[in-house]
């Protein structure tokens, strides 16, 4: 993809790159390091680099490429990947309030408000424990406020990081709802599989229809709006997918434990930047 030109996204070319994506994940997503009461961060260099070689910042800045994103980051989504790539389409660090995620020495931080993409460089920050691998920290010395981004650019940045986000969800809790039916599939109970049972079975399908819903409203164009909803929905599918493997899912060997603390913290995140976004749309001094 050339820099920052025209571009026209065929139908299948959504797919396409999102295959690129998954074959990216699948090299390069690190394991879970995260450790209950830790501050611990599952950035990946080697993602973000391979990412990058592939075209991934330009679907921050084209408009046209919107297309391409949510099926993407839904890609990132089903490897349980970091959030970086993600938070990479609105140009720098994400910021919310004193809060930053996968903070980088020097980067931009960039802060959604008011209807503008906020910018600010430096500052002192402190890690914070949490309950995802986020590298969440604390300002202690507020940064430097710089100009902020050009409205026609902050909306292309911002309507792609919301796409990304939406995609995520998505993806993450269709890789849930794959690892509960397949625990439901080989897991006996009652002198046969748990998914013969029939609230096993109307939990799953419960989840299925959330993950169907999903899905939909990533390949949608979404909005801000759709982006709330997808919190609540991704949210409420990986919880029934915790229902169903029981205790199993709550230990850190399991993997559906990280698309639960991914999908809350997530859906945290992405709630706060809807309140921040959707404020006054004053012009910043």
């Amino acid at each position: 993809m050339s820099a920052r030109t025209t571009y026209h996204v065929e139908a299948d070319e959504a797919g396409q790159f999102a295959e690129t994506v998954a074959a990216i994940v699948s090299r390069h997503a690190p394991a879970d390091p995260w450790v209950p009461g830790g501050a611990t961060s599952d950035a990946s260099p080697e993602l973000e680099h391979a990412l990058h070689e592939a075209g991934w910042e330009e679907l921050g800045y084209n408009a046209e490429l919107l297309p391409l994103v949510a099926p993407a980051a839904a890609a990132l989504g089903r490897g349980f990947a970091s959030l970086t790539p993600v938070d990479a389409l609105i140009g720098g660090v994400l910021r919310v309030g004193s809060l930053v995620r996968y903070p980088l020495e020097n980067a931009l931080l960039i802060q959604p408000m008011d209807g503008w993409l906020r910018v600010a460089r430096g500052g002192e920050l402190s890690p914070v424990a949490y309950t995802d691998a986020l590298g969440v920290a604390r300002f202690d010395v507020q940064p430097a406020e710089l100009a902020p981004v050009g409205p026609d650019e902050g909306r292309t940045r911002m309507a792609a990081w919301v796409a990304g986000s939406t995609g995520y969800l998505a993806g993450l809790s269709e890789e849930a709802l794959r690892l509960a039916l397949e625990h439901a599939q080989s897991r006996r109970a009652f002198g046969g599989p748990l998914s013969a049972l029939e609230p096993v079975q109307q939990m799953l399908a419960d989840a299925a229809t959330l993950v169907d819903g999903l899905s939909l409203l990533a390949g949608d164009s979404p909005g801000l709006d759709a982006l709330v909803h997808a919190g609540d929905a991704a949210e409420r599918a990986v919880g029934i997918c915790m229902q169903v493997t029981g205790a199993l899912g709550f230990t850190t060997e399991f993997p559906l434990q990280r698309a639960y603390r991914r999908s809350r913290s997530a859906r945290a995140w992405a709630d706060a930047v809807a309140v921040a976004w959707s404020g006054p749309r004053e012009v910043p001094s």
